[in-house]
C-alpha cells in the first residue's frame, strides 16, 4: 500500500489501486476525526456512515494518473479442492 494525502485536507491513508474500479484505502486514523467531508456529513446527522469521500477518490485518481500510486493486480492464490468425508476429492 501505497501513503497517500487528501488534496483537500492532508487526512493521510494507506491506498492500493487494483483497477479503475478497485481502490483499496486503510485509514491511519479514525476517519471521524480526521476527514471533513465525513465530519461534515456526521455533523448534519450523527448517525451518517458514507462508504467514501469524493475529495480523497479525486486525490487517488489524480495519484494514480500522475504515477504516485501504481495500478497493482492482486493475485488470488489457487486453492486445491477439499478432500470429501468418505475420501473422494470433491469436484
Amino acid at each position: 500500500m501505497h501513503s497517500l494525502a487528501c488534496q483537500r485536507c492532508g487526512t493521510r491513508v494507506l491506498v492500493a489501486k487494483y483497477s479503475p474500479a478497485h481502490t483499496s484505502v486503510q485509514w491511519t486514523e479514525p476517519s471521524g476525526r480526521v476527514c471533513r467531508e465525513l465530519t461534515e456529513a456526521r455533523t448534519v446527522d450523527p448517525t451518517a456512515y458514507l462508504m467514501r469521500c469524493t475529495a480523497l477518490d479525486e486525490a487517488v485518481d489524480a495519484a494514480v494518473a500522475a504515477g504516485d500510486v501504481p495500478e497493482s493486480h492482486r493475485v488470488e492464490p489457487v486453492m486445491p479442492p477439499l478432500p470429501s468425508e468418505d475420501g473422494v476429492a470433491a469436484r
